[in-house]
């Protein structure tokens, strides 16, 4: 509502036209104007023609001397008092920056490294601009000049210094600004040392075990104060091999105890080595801070060479401003004295003139004036009579003559005028009146007129909106300043506002919003502020009620969102749960025979201990013991070894699948043991065939546990989808290197196929085409994910119903950070 207060709007200014060149029905006309007379304009010049002669002179004169000074005087103000002024504040930006460089180097937070790194490229943008402006200040100048030359030099050098500087500025930021990043890093992996401290407490007596864990953990809290870097990573190698010594500990040690010192040990691998881990982040810090006082020092020879520069710049034009200001002290001297001459003389020529002017021109011109001033008051009153117009003279037969009757006649024609301005001032406030915009004027927010429209927006009479104390008590307080602020930048400024919306209050409580622009006006002797007020309560409203609408829509994507991740999640436990399931289950039949030849041993041991204690054992029942013994002896360990081989396998597998890893790995070797540890799976099905091809050598350096979710989904597709179980089928794994130090992995079959209609939507999140068979519609998605998103590569699927599918992953083989 406070608009009024600052604002108005092109609406409200109504032009209203004036008829200035039609003739109205009966006007006069002007009267003629004679020509080819002896007038008093012919008298007047060649009475002048004599003063003219010796005017032409003096102004010779006059020209030829004011000429020169004010081409000194130009030349002053617009290079040399430039050229210093402008020199001065290159230099005070100088000192600016050589007190905010320095506090870059300290910054301790992004907060304050933002705001001082901010600070300095503002400085340095301003002195980009001022050497700019100097340079075009001194190519205005006299060419030629050899000092000039040696300042544009000097400008020359520094800009370039400051172009350079920018850069060390912009690389000192880069390096701070790691620097905090890994000083956060390092504070993070340090309280994460203190809480596994405090957790190990709980730990049963594990003995020398313990006692290096805490040695190594407070090593570590030491090597993080080191500003050596050699020494830094020495600790860290000393680090690794410590947590070697331990995993051997660690591997001796029965259970619960083993696991939970084998938890500990993994945790503080991740604290200590591991990437992002505390010594990698106190040498990324340590390698930054080096960086960044190097930059520091650079950044200091560069300030000192713009220093050196600007100084020799300020000084060379200081001197050059000295000397000009001397030489157009000297010319004012001298050329005031010859003005001063000349004015004497123009002084006895005016009093000449002025005489010749008062009788022809300056007496009858009065008289003039004095019946038109009498015309414009209303007349002359004489002798208590009403007052009677006094006729403008026009006696004569001269050129004051034509103008007393102009002026008679423009004198009727601007009577005329205003009585036809009144009747469309009269028509304009009908209009402004009816208006279905509130329109209000006030001054120092005090109304002084409101139409109909907006006492009615306010639930008043006008008589109430003008008795109203101020214009403020109609808007909260919060917004009272602004609308002040705004008001007196209108009365300095004078143009009108922009539109804007604001909250209002009506006298008796009820709230309303309403749409104002605001404008200067002139209104009562003295300047007013006209507003036009637009109700615009039920389009806030509305908008109001469509935000909560996009705001409901926003938080049911969200919830959209997080239960497809934990669908996602659950594939992939489901997948490993399925794993677990099908190795268990192998692993029990060379576990049955371990068990049944083992007890088979204990009773043959049984049998020969009896026969010996009884003194009846005899050779050949001992040569029986030993061929049975070595027997089930073989049969123990050929056994365990296939247990241990799929305990080994699944273990590799399920460890990478659970966990985001990163590590080196051969590709065929980890295919072999994903292969066997998905064995139990498809072991029913005699007719399949699964052939890889991969050569031995090739070494992957990425996360081999999204790799095996990958090869996981994609065979348990082919199995489940592709492959009849009654059928022969045939999976064919391929990989090799490929141009760019990438690999091109391909996982192919002879199955089914995929229909065309199909083909594009495997990828998409719950597409299956075995909704009611258990399908969830998310393996291939999850392999589309960790391929393009984990392994940063692209995988295509090619496939013709009957012929079988292929699936084609390019990656890199080392996977970027």
């Amino acid at each position: 509502m406070a608009s009024m207060i600052a604002q108005s709007s092109p609406r409200t200014a109504v032009p209203v036209a004036l008829p200035c060149a039609a003739q109205p029905s009966g006007a006069q006309k002007p009267p003629p104007i004679r020509t080819r007379r002896f007038g008093i304009a012919m008298r007047i010049t060649l009475g002048l023609s004599v003063m003219a002669l010796l005017v032409v002179l003096i102004g010779g004169v006059s020209m030829s001397s004011f000429r020169l000074f004010r081409a000194e005087v130009t030349a002053l103000s617009t290079s040399t008092l430039p050229e210093v002024i402008t020199s001065a504040e290159l230099h005070g930006s100088l000192q600016k920056l050589v007190a905010q460089l320095p506090q870059l180097a300290a910054a301790g937070s992004t907060p304050q490294r933002r705001s001082i790194y901010d600070g300095l490229v503002t400085e340095l943008d301003s002195m980009q601009l001022l050497v700019a402006r100097m340079r075009g200040l001194m190519k205005d100048g006299d060419t030629g000049d050899v000092e000039r030359d040696r300042n544009i030099r000097l400008l020359e050098q520094t800009r370039s210094t400051l172009l350079i500087l920018a850069a060390t500025v912009a690389d000192l930021n880069a390096e701070i600004t790691r620097q905090i990043e890994y000083g956060d890093r390092l504070a993070e992996a340090a309280r994460g040392l203190s809480r596994l401290a405090v957790s190990m407490e709980s730990l049963p007596d594990t003995g020398a075990w313990a006692a290096r864990i805490g040695a190594l953990m407070a090593r570590a809290a030491g090597a993080t104060q080191l500003d050596h870097l050699s020494r830094l990573k020495g600790e860290a190698r000393a680090a690794e091999r410590t947590l070697a010594d331990l995993a051997r500990l660690t591997g001796g040690a029965p259970d619960p105890t083993g696991q939970m010192m084998s938890t500990v040990q993994e945790e503080l691998f991740s604290l200590l080595v591991a990437p992002g881990g505390l010594f990698e982040s106190a040498i990324d810090r340590l390698q930054a801070r080096n960086r960044a006082q190097a930059l520091t020092g650079q950044a200091r020879v560069l300030v000192e060479t713009v220093e050196r520069s600007t100084r020799a710049l300020y000084d060379s034009i200081r001197d050059q401003s000295a000397e000009r200001t001397g030489a157009l002290a000297e010319l004012i001297a001298d050329r005031t004295r010859t003005v001063m001459m000349l004015a004497a003389a123009s002084v006895i020529l005016a009093v000449g003139v002025h005489f010749i002017f008062r009788r022809f021109l300056s007496s009858r011109l009065v008289a003039m004036n004095r019946a038109v001033l009498a015309r414009l008051s209303g007349g002359d009153v004489r002798n208590g009579q009403d007052p009677v117009p006094i006729p403008v003279p026009v006696d004569g037969d001269d050129e004051i003559t034509d103008i007393g009757a102009s002026i008679r006649y423009f004198i009727d024609e601007i009577d005329r005028r205003q009585r036809a301005l009144a009747d469309n001032e009269r028509r304009f406030r009908d209009l402004v009146e009816g208006s279905i915009q509130g329109i209000v004027i006030h001054r120092d927010f005090h109304p002084l007129y409101a139409n109909d429209s907006f006492a009615a927006m306010l639930g008043l009479t006008v008589a109430d909106v003008i008795a109203l104390p101020s214009l403020l008590t109609l808007v909260p307080v919060e917004e009272r300043q602004e609308l002040i602020d705004n008001y007196d930048r209108l009365l300095d400024v004078g143009q009108a506002s922009r539109r804007r919306r604001i909250r209002a209050r009506r006298p008796d409580g009820g709230g309303l919003w309403v749409e104002l622009t605001g404008r200067r006006v002139d209104w009562m002797d003295g300047h007013a502020i006209q507003a036009v007020v637009v109700d615009v309560t039920r389009e806030v409203e509305a908008e109001n009620a469509l935000r909560q609408s996009r705001d409901a829509a926003e938080r049911a994507l969200g919830e959209l969102k997080a239960t497809q991740a934990s669908l996602i999640q659950a594939e992939k436990m489901a997948s490993l749960g399925q794993l677990v399931a099908g190795v268990a289950h192998e692993v029990n039949t060379p576990i049955g025979i371990t068990i049944t030849g083992a007890s088979q041993l204990q009773t043959l041991i049984e049998e020969l201990s009896d026969r010996h204690a009884a003194n009846a054992l005899k050779k050949s029942d001992f040569q029986r013991f030993l061929s049975d013994g070595m027997e089930m002896a073989a049969l123990i360990l050929s056994n365990s070894t296939r247990a241990a081989n799929l305990v080994q396998s699944f273990k590799l597998v399920a460890v990478d699948q659970s966990s985001d890893e990163r590590r080196p790995f051969l590709l065929r070797d980890y295919i072999d043991e994903l292969l066997r540890s998905l064995h139990p799976t498809y072991k029913a099905r005699p007719a399949l065939t699964i052939a890889v091809d991969c050569p031995a050598e090739l070494e992957l350096d990425g996360y081999p546990g999204a790799l095996s979710q990958i090869l996981t989904n994609l065979i348990m597709n082919a199995l489940v989808h592709a492959l009849d179980p009654e059928q022969p089928g045939r999976i064919a794994i391929a990989a090799h290197p490929a141009a760019g130090d990438m690999v091109e992995l391909s996982v192919s079959d002879d199955g089914n196929g995929i229909a065309p209609e199909v083909l594009p939507k495997i990828f998409d999140p719950f597409f299956t085409t075995r909704r009611g068979s258990g399908g969830s519609g998310l393996g291939l998605h999850i392999v589309y994910n960790l391929v393009t998103g984990r392994l940063h590569g692209t995988i295509a699927a090619e496939s013709r119903p009957g012929e079988g599918t292929r699936f084609t992953l390019r990656f890199p083989r080392i996977t970027a950070a």
